[in-house]
């Protein structure tokens, strides 16, 4: 049975082999940071010492909402998906949320991955007619 626990930093090579599933390109991390920051919560879902999964719940302040978060990158390897596996992680940072007071949970989903927007959608997340703009640095 799959279980969830904080990143450690060990876990490196693992999420990023995740993350080259999600985007197509490798990444970099900066794990230490990840762990150290308060206002950061990443989990791993593990089975049998591999991990098969990843998800964030970023904590940030709005001067019209006070602490709001963001759900990230919840990543499902391609092997374990269709096992309720993101819905265990998602499930997983909502709590987190709710022991830090916060009353609002934003994330975005790329209309491509239907099974991840159906599952946000069946879990009470409501698609909002908002533009995301995007500026890189």
């Amino acid at each position: 049975m799959p279980k969830i626990r904080k990143l450690k930093t060990k876990d490196e090579k693992e999420i990023k082999k995740l993350f080259k599933q999600l985007t197509g390109k490798k990444i970099k991390l900066d794990m230490k940071s990840l762990i150290k920051d308060k206002n950061i919560h990443c989990l791993i879902l593990e089975h049998e010492n591999e991990v098969i999964g990843f998800g964030s719940l970023v904590l940030h302040q709005v001067p019209t909402k006070g602490f709001v978060a963001r759900i990230e990158d919840v990543i499902i390897h391609e092997n374990h998906r269709g096992k309720g596996h993101g819905r265990k992680i998602t499930e997983e940072l909502i709590l987190v949320a709710r022991k830090e007071k916060i009353k609002l949970i934003n994330l975005t989903s790329n209309p491509k991955r239907v099974e991840a927007r159906n599952l946000y959608e069946s879990m009470g997340f409501e698609l909002l007619e908002t533009g995301v703009f995007k500026l890189e640095l």
